[in-house]
């Protein structure tokens, strides 16, 4: 055998992480992407409702003095 052999790194133990951080994590990640479709949903909603046009519908109304 010719060449270079692949030699693994060695393995420095570590204590693994509390789960309660993937927990946390987790529900901190679905509750960030529940309020970004809450918002695009909001928007999508003004959009195609006409909520967002400036003409409110009244200028044909008479004028009262």
């Amino acid at each position: 055998m010719s060449g270079e052999q692949y030699v693994r790194p060695p393995l420095v133990p570590r204590e693994a992480p509390p789960r309660w951080h993937a927990v946390w994590r987790f529900r901190v990640t679905a509750l960030a992407l529940l309020v970004v479709v809450l918002i695009l949903g909001y928007d999508a909603f003004q959009h195609l409702s006409g909520a967002t046009d400036q003409d409110p519908g009244l200028s044909s109304a008479p004028a009262f003095r």
